[in-house]
């Protein structure tokens, strides 16, 4: 099998209508493109995956139906967050995916743009990848293929996940991230979802440290026996993520951290940064907006009780008041009208209106 080129060309189209604009990121057999599809004059992503020499075409058929179909299910779990897939063709040797245009960056390019990020931060995008994670696991679906080249970081922090059903849609490779890949895809045995939070500690040990837990090396079978055999190197500027990390990344699936173990280890390197309780700070509430519930209750009787017993002792002030200064209304019974009799002069008495 030949490996898949990076190639980008204003004349040759894919499938008669997709024209190939730049790259976006290159893994083993697999390139990902900036597209447009030119029926619909809107941009796309592209992804190209080399096909064994001589490939059945129903092996073909089956591996579009299933990424099409996969990637359905996941825009009903968690839509906005897992790319649509919009066409997966077989042509010339390759498979390709194509995808709508995410409005976001590969999180590979801001990498290589910002060497590496702070824990909070990847502990934010940790979070979010957590989000679409678990609603993949729950559903019975293994991502398989997790890299920083599947996932597009938007200029508000979202995450949206490309690659769900590409995992074994081909014959070879195994996978095409080896540095990423989970001890048990090294040995190239059964994987389920513990693979997909091996990726995620992969992925949060690289935006921390700016190199993946296992470097690629010339070959990618060298890369998945030294991600198999080899000791983990230590995180050194994860910090409080540093447990969390290398829980993730135990060698035995069976002794990796829990979802609800991971989310709370995120959750928490979120919630004790300063910036973040700064903006947990409640505003001033508005105007005539209160909050409803016992304690307002009761602090509403109070108050309603304590203008009540000002009423009442301002009405007798003035009855006192008038009889005093009024002898004819008092010899009458007739009381003059508070707001008349507050304002009427002394030794006067107040004149109808």
């Amino acid at each position: 099998m030949a490996m898949v080129k990076a190639r980008v060309s204003t004349s040759e189209l894919v499938a008669g209508r997709y024209r190939l604009v730049d790259v976006v990121h290159r893994e083993t057999n697999r390139v990902g493109y900036y597209g447009e599809d030119l029926e619909t004059e809107r941009a796309c992503l592209l992804t190209q995956i080399g096909l064994p020499d001589g490939p059945d075409p129903d092996d073909a058929r089956r591996a579009t139906s299933r990424i099409l179909r996969t990637s359905e299910r996941m825009g009903l779990l968690r839509p906005g967050r897992v790319a649509t897939v919009l066409d997966a063709v077989e042509e010339a040797g390759s498979l390709w995916i194509v995808t709508e245009w995410i409005d976001g960056t590969p999180l590979g390019e801001l990498l290589a743009q910002q060497g590496t990020f702070n824990y909070v931060r990847a502990a934010r995008i940790g979070l979010e990848l957590l989000d679409v994670l678990e609603a993949a696991h729950v559903a019975g679906i293994t991502h398989g293929e997790l890299s920083p080249g599947q996932v597009f970081v938007g200029a508000d922090g979202s995450v949206v996940v490309t690659g769900f059903g590409l995992a074994g849609a081909t014959l070879a490779p195994r996978v095409a991230a080896p540095s990423y890949a989970s001890p048990e895809q090294a040995r190239d045995e059964r994987i389920g979802p513990a693979s997909d939070l091996w990726a995620l500690g992969a992925i949060l040990y690289t935006m921390v440290e700016g190199r993946p837990p296992y470097r690629e090396r010339d070959r990618p079978e060298t890369t998945l026996k030294g991600v198999d055999r080899l000791p983990l190197r230590a995180p050194v500027r994860a910090g409080p993520l540093t447990q969390a990390v290398q829980g993730l990344l135990r060698k035995d699936s069976r002794e990796r951290l829990s979802r609800p173990v991971v989310r709370e280890a995120l959750d928490r390197v979120i919630n004790d940064d300063p910036e973040t309780a700064a903006q947990a700070v409640h505003r001033p509430r508005l105007r005539g907006r209160y909050p409803v519930g016992p304690t307002w209750g009761r602090r509403a009787m109070v108050i309603g009780t304590a203008l009540a017993v000002v009423t009442v002792a301002a009405a007798v002030l003035v009855v006192t008041n008038g009889s005093q200064d009024d002898s004819d209304s008092a010899a009458t019974g007739a009381a003059p009208t508070p707001s008349a009799s507050a304002g009427a002069p002394t030794g006067q008495s107040p004149t109808a209106t």
